[in-house]
């Protein structure tokens, strides 16, 4: 089903059904894949898995007789060796052996990860909510911007919603106006802000019509420019984490990046994961987070769509 249809019926699903109870995070992790190893989310229908695996309630996973994986569980922090020929389903209170020779020794703990992710899935679980405003045709054009933006030479764009193809746009960064033009009618608008010294500037993104000024937010913005040795350090870490099978996956990446306040990489993170993997809709809440961080409220709002209309169809 394509997007434009999911919305669509998401909207008459949102109107007809009652709220979503939230969904829960995830329960386990697999890592470390090899052989033969498969996912399914009823137990009827499998996929092959080459890559690392967040596991919610309801999930099973099996091997072949040339299949292993590490296992990370939620509650207990523990990190166990998933074997061959077994197979396995996830419970809200962890993972238990239907088949098989079932886990082996328990290696290193992961408690402190855990606890990152049981934090973030709690926080982006409230932005799963579709709240719909009503636009008037008089209504002034306007764009809200993240109230602090990090950038660095690695990273230097700056994204906001498009207010339509008859807009331009001055961002103010400092004392440095950079005029852009709307590249498309995309809902999302980027900008590459040139090589700026490090430090911490006011910025504010201004609308204008045909060469006037139409629109300016009440107060400016922080954006913050780090220098090359800060950015060093998170493209470092970031290949540190691409090296590592346990870490090398969407969430940990991200981390990296939230860490240091980059907010438009990690969006760009998740949107690269959905466009190779949209059937992960329990991972979704932190991709419309990541638009709530950034104020790119349309797409945030199709992204809720998209999430309960999955989440509803599922349970019909």
């Amino acid at each position: 089903m394509d997007r434009v249809k999911i919305m669509r019926r998401g909207v008459m699903l949102l109107l007809c059904l009652p709220l979503l109870a939230l969904a829960a995070g995830p329960v386990a992790k697999l890592s470390q894949l090899e052989g033969t190893v498969e996912f399914s989310r009823d137990g009827e229908s499998w996929e092959a898995l080459s890559r690392n695996k967040y596991l919610f309630p309801g999930h099973e996973v099996r091997t072949g007789a040339d299949g292993s994986a590490k296992v990370s569980s939620q509650a207990t922090g523990e990190v166990r060796d998933l074997g061959a020929s077994t197979h396995l389903r996830v419970t809200e209170d962890g993972v238990s052996v239907l088949a098989g020779s079932g886990l082996g020794e328990t290696g290193d703990a992961a408690g402190s990860f855990w606890q990152g992710v049981e934090n973030k899935f709690a926080t982006s679980q409230r932005y799963t909510t579709v709240r719909r405003s009503v636009k008037k045709a008089e209504d002034l054009p306007r764009i809200d911007t993240a109230r602090e933006l990090v950038l660095s030479p690695s990273h230097p764009d700056v994204v906001w919603s498009n207010a339509g193809p008859e807009f331009n746009y001055v961002l103010r960064v400092g004392a440095t106006r950079f005029p852009v033009a709307p590249a498309s009618t995309a809902e999302m608008i980027r900008f590459s802000v040139p090589a700026m010294a490090p430090g911490e500037y006011e910025y504010e993104m201004i609308i204008l019509l045909e060469g006037e000024e139409v629109y300016a937010p009440r107060r400016p913005g922080t954006l913050i420019w780090l220098d090359d040795a800060q950015d060093a350090d998170v493209v470092q870490a970031v290949a540190v984490r691409q090296a590592d099978p346990s870490q090398n996956d969407v969430f940990a990446l991200a981390e990296v990046y939230e860490e240091a306040g980059l907010l438009v990489p990690v969006m760009d993170l998740y949107r690269d994961f959905f466009q190779a993997y949209p059937d992960e809709n329990e991972m979704r809440p932190l991709l419309i987070k990541s638009y709530h961080d950034l104020k790119l409220m349309d797409l945030k709002e199709k992204e809720a769509i998209t999430f309960n209309t999955i989440e509803m169809e599922r349970q019909l």
